[in-house]
């Protein structure tokens, strides 16, 4: 589990009234193994490997940063990438620490995972009050030696090319903010499933 560090915002935005979103997104995973292709004989063999949950580490908390709101509303947008910058629309001024979460684990070399987004795609982030914000179009991506293979609706596939089956991927999403966002700390999490073969 991850910790909200409170920000600080910059001297020229002191005395507005911002809100920190400091969204930490606890993701759990489930790491599922399918069966391999049976290889037929007299009899029907099948080989599968339990892998065990421990063996997937969430390596941070998504941080969408602290955020001013505009008379619009807008996004802020975090790439999946080891070095994200935010991006942000609709007059939203935003500052301080922008971090797609890395996952790392242990699978079998040249397998092929699939990583699958939250069951229905978003995610509500609860506030102040009861305030909310809303998570969605997460994204998945990798470098090196767990390569991205691309996307097929709601899943992104990696192949895991390190000879000892280590890989690593990072999360990306979109997050919502209302022109008339009450300011606070917003938190949510979200389960990210993943199988491989």
């Amino acid at each position: 589990m991850g910790a909200v560090h409170q920000g600080f915002l910059p001297h020229g935005m002191r005395g507005a009234r911002a809100m920190r979103v400091a969204v930490v997104l606890f993701i759990a995973a489930l790491f599922a193994p399918l069966p391999a292709d049976a290889q037929q004989q007299a009899t029907a063999i099948t080989r599968t490997e339990i892998v065990d949950t421990s063996s997937i580490r969430n390596g941070g908390d998504m941080d969408f940063g602290d955020i001013l709101p505009s008379a619009s509303g807008g996004t802020v947008v975090i790439p999946a990438s080891a070095t994200p910058t935010c991006a942000v629309t609709g007059g939203l001024i935003r500052s301080g620490l922008c971090r797609s979460p890395p996952f790392d684990g242990n699978a079998i070399y040249q397998a092929e995972l699939r990583v699958m987004r939250p069951s229905g795609g978003s995610i509500t982030l609860t506030g102040p009050n009861g305030a909310t914000m809303q998570v969605d179009d997460f994204t998945f991506f990798a470098t090196g030696a767990t390569v991205y293979l691309g996307t097929n609706g709601a899943n992104s596939r990696f192949r895991i090319d390190e000879t000892d089956g280590t890989f690593r991927f990072y999360v990306g999403a979109t997050l919502h903010v209302a022109a008339t966002q009450m300011p606070g700390v917003y938190n949510g999490s979200f389960q990210v499933r993943i199988t491989y073969n």
